[in-house]
């Protein structure tokens, strides 16, 4: 059975991705697997502000436990750490077959540092990778700070 990941943190969105997991789940009959990595404690968190980040967190949850209901199975996990190391040692020890992440808006510094981040996780995973680009609706809906 295929296993999906779908990683997220405060300053990695994952609306689109567990979307597009979801959606191809239902076509293969796959495990979707989303872990809500959290900043390790007694570090600023950069990117999202904390109600951005909590909104978009529910949404996820939400849009999880939809699926579920419809028969997707979805298992939601936690933890704490750098976001990177938490995607490739959980997609390493749940042999994960597909991670879906979704990409960032392309703008300057942020832009270089999620490069970075997709190299140091393609660099330590072995299973495909599929980029989930944000439906412009979406990106414009949560810079607003309004969650739909």
């Amino acid at each position: 059975m295929e296993r999906i990941l779908v990683g997220t943190s405060p300053r990695h969105g994952a609306l689109s991705a567990l979307a597009r997991a979801i959606s191809l789940a239902k076509r293969i009959e796959a495990r979707v697997h989303v872990l809500f990595v959290a900043p390790p404690e007694g570090s600023v968190p950069s990117g999202l502000p904390d109600d951005k980040a909590l909104a978009e967190q529910r949404r996820l949850r939400l849009l999880a436990q939809q699926a579920a209901q419809e028969g997707v199975g979805v298992e939601s996990f936690m933890t704490e750490g750098a976001y990177e190391e938490e995607v490739i040692r959980f997609a390493r020890e749940h042999r994960i077959t597909l991670l879906v992440l979704e990409s960032g808006d392309g703008d300057g510094r942020g832009a270089q540092r999620d490069d970075q981040s997709l190299k140091q996780i393609l660099h330590g995973i072995s299973c495909r990778v599929e980029l989930v680009s944000p439906r412009r609706d979406e990106t414009a809906t949560l810079g607003n700070g309004e969650a739909t």
